[in-house]
């Protein structure tokens, strides 16, 4: 309330200064009773208001703020609640006596608000005086005319709404227009939003009217948006109706949504139909991308299919996951499911990750599986990760499951990685596994400093020198000297030197 009083005195105050200027004269006797009644304007006293401005236009009627002071004394009247039709003639008394004044759009705006209220209270001829609203100059005053007629809800309104729409030139209005339509609900306006779908020349108008007849949600306005997706229409008009109906959700939407995705020569339009199957909270939901990864040709649109069904969850979307992943054709789908069936997270993933990772034939996805187990960060995840590095006989799937573990948060991760080192059946990941411990972790130093001084496998040895090196830690650097002045190997003192 403060900022708004602020900014109305700031602007009462810029108008006099200039008026001043204007004359070149001094704050007159006019001018000091026009501030004295504004400031009950700001004061929201509307009485002392009314007295002041009725006062104000009896003694200075030829004054420059003569038409200020009347709109402010009309608008005092309507503060007061004085009768409707008195202050809407006041209104109107001012607007033709200073049709030139800068306050002639707030009064037109006032008179509608009245005309409106006075029609819904029985007085019919004011909404005509609505409607000839609709040639005022002010883009705001004719909103508030529309907006009138659209909560008359009348036969006649709608007729000179749609009226309106065909002689408005300004794109920006006509798109308002088109929301008005959609709130009347009927056949004619439901007609009339059909025909400005196909044919208005603005495509932004052509979109807000798609918008505004989905509001209805019939069966009819179904098949128009429907027909319009299969169209070959603009890409953004099919695409306004394809998210225009996404909204609805209901069972026959998601499987049309479907045959779109499954059967659209336009892969873009066809992602956009799977994306927006996600959209809904149908039963339908899971059945249809299934639909749409068996039938649909392009890897892309299957791929949007995948993605879709992860963000789904639950155990039925978790289990097509793991069907792509153990049986599709396409290496990237299948990778692209482990990954997905880790995002999801939960006991139901964990099980069906470890069972892609038992029965795939495909290192790759073995691969994505373990990498995915790991972001799970699940129960049991670090002693599943750590059976695979110790007995996996692949070198390479032993050391992707230590990679893994390097996105656990588990606290007996840095022992485990050492078990590993003693356990392993390759050289190769237990170096790996070296390199994976935790350097600030403060027990990792002591774990290291096990394996370079009494390890039996040199190689091992001169890893973890090097891992104490890199670790910056002041703990390293006794470890690191008894290496290198202790009955070592000269590679391995030298080492110890160089970290």
């Amino acid at each position: 309330m403060q900022t708004r009083r602020w900014i109305l005195a700031l602007g009462v105050a810029m108008s006099l200064v200039l008026l001043n200027n204007s004359t070149g004269l001094s704050q007159d006797a006019a001018t000091k009773a026009y501030e004295k009644a504004y400031g009950y304007i700001l004061d929201e006293q509307w009485s002392g208001a009314k007295t002041a401005f009725d006062d104000f236009l009896r003694n200075y009627p030829k004054s420059k703020f003569a038409d200020a002071a009347q709109y402010w004394h009309c608008y005092t009247r309507d503060k007061l609640g004085e009768a409707k039709e008195a202050v809407f003639n006041c209104y109107q008394d001012f607007v033709k006596a200073f049709p030139e004044s800068k306050w002639v759009d707030d009064a037109r705006s006032a008179m509608v608000n009245l005309a409106y209220q006075l029609a819904k209270e029985g007085k019919p001829e004011y909404e005509k005086l609505v409607k000839g609203m609709d040639k005022g100059s002010d883009e705001d005053v004719k909103l508030t005319a529309l907006y009138a007629l659209g909560n008359m809800g009348s036969d006649k309104a709608l007729e000179t709404i749609i009226s309106l729409f065909d002689k408005e030139p300004s794109e920006n209005l006509r798109g308002k227009i088109v929301y008005i339509l959609g709130n009347f609900d009927t056949p004619a306006s439901q007609k009339k939003l059909t025909s400005i779908i196909t044919s208005d020349k603005s495509l932004k108008v052509r979109k807000d009217a798609i918008y505004a007849l989905s509001n209805n949600d019939s069966p009819e306005t179904r098949k128009v948006l429907e027909q319009l997706v299969k169209s070959n229409a603009d890409d953004e008009l099919r695409s306004t109706a394809l998210y225009a109906l996404s909204n609805s959700g209901g069972d026959d939407v998601v499987e049309f949504l479907g045959e779109i995705a499954r059967s659209d020569p336009d892969k873009e339009m066809a992602k956009k139909a799977t994306y927006t199957i996600g959209n809904s909270s149908s039963p339908k939901v899971v059945p249809t991308l299934k639909s749409v990864l068996d039938g649909a040709a392009a890897p892309e649109v299957r791929e949007a299919a995948m993605y879709t069904l992860a963000n789904q969850g639950g155990e039925g979307a978790i289990a097509e996951l793991k069907k792509l992943a153990l049986t599709d054709k396409d290496e990237k789908l299948r990778t692209n499911s482990a990954y997905a069936i880790g995002n999801a997270g939960g006991s139901p993933a964990i099980a069906a990750l470890k069972e892609i990772i038992a029965s795939s034939k495909d290192p790759k996805t073995v691969e994505a599986a373990i990498h995915s187990l790991g972001n799970t960060d699940g129960e049991g995840v670090l002693e599943y990760l750590e059976s695979t590095a110790i007995n996996s006989p692949d070198p390479s799937i032993a050391k992707t499951a230590i990679f893994a573990m390097g996105n656990l948060s588990a606290e007996k991760k840095n022992e485990t990685l050492i078990e590993i080192v003693g356990k392993a059946k390759s050289s190769e990941v237990k170096k790996q596994a070296l390199y994976q411990i935790d350097q600030d972790d403060p027990a990792a130093t002591k774990l290291l400093g096990q394996v370079a001084e009494t390890n039996a496998d040199p190689e091992l040895r001169l890893t973890a020198i090097y891992a104490l090196g890199n670790s910056g830690r002041d703990e390293a650097v006794p470890i690191l000297k008894n290496i290198a002045m202790g009955k070592n190997e000269k590679k391995l003192r030298s080492a110890a030197v160089t970290a």
